[in-house]
């Protein structure tokens, strides 16, 4: 039977160099899909509510930063609990985290186990995923050093920074630095501008117009939640 969420996983470098400390972002995607115990239900759009995802991180992995989540206390430090409610059929999110990792021989090594639970649209039972075990590639040739991000992960990674800029723009112009608020957002407007350029992805070239035109704007309010669930749509 098809799981009501479809998770997926992309790391920012398929290789890792062993010989030193390295940074690395896990994109972590995930689709609300319908699901048999929705019937007749046409009009329930809900796919999954309650959803939480668990990482447990091997010794030589740190989890360094989240972008689109907040953690809860996952009982120790090589575990981190992600609440990240509800999705609807069809929608897509995304959350992107920066780990730290310490030199390591070459080789394949396990770098982080993670697992899905959820409930359904209706009823309160609890449901899994299979744990999933993720690894990365570290080698000692140099050439991994200029080994390029996935442009999948950077465009979603800025995305979701889109929305650490537009809180703390919102919160500069609560202290009357207007100024200081427009140039923020019209900075990473800027980034993501150049990188629509370079790629030539419509998503970011609009997300781009919006932010330097909300650069001149006071934010109404609930506009970060409205805008944050416009982003979640896969487009």
């Amino acid at each position: 039977m098809q799981a009501s969420i479809q998770p997926d996983f992309t790391w920012s470098k398929n290789h890792i160099f062993a010989g030193g400390a390295q940074n690395i972002v896990l994109l972590v995607e995930w689709r609300g899909a319908p699901s048999a115990e929705l019937g007749s239900k046409k009009n329930h759009k809900t796919a999954a509510r309650e959803i939480e995802l668990r990482l447990w991180l091997e010794p030589h992995i740190v989890l360094t930063r989240m972008y689109g989540s907040r953690a809860l206390d996952g009982g120790d430090d090589r575990s981190v609990l992600l609440p990240l409610g509800k999705i609807q059929t069809g929608q897509r999110k995304y959350i992107a985290l920066e780990f730290a990792l310490k030199p390591a021989h070459a080789g394949k090594h396990d770098v982080v186990w993670l697992h899905w639970q959820f409930k359904q649209p209706y009823g309160e039972r609890i449901c899994e995923l299979p744990m999933q075990k993720l690894s990365l590639e570290y080698s000692h040739h140099t050439s991994v050093l200029q080994e390029s991000c996935s442009f999948h992960v950077e465009k979603h990674l800025e995305l979701l920074r889109t929305e650490e800029v537009l809180e703390e723009a919102d919160l500069l112009r609560s202290k009357e630095k207007q100024g200081e608020a427009r140039e923020l957002v019209r900075r990473h407007a800027d980034k993501l501008l150049l990188l629509a350029v370079r790629t030539g992805d419509r998503l970011l070239t609009r997300e781009a117009e919006s932010l330097y035109r909300r650069s001149e704007l006071t934010p109404l309010p609930n506009q970060l939640a409205e805008d944050q669930d416009i982003r979640t749509e896969c487009i």
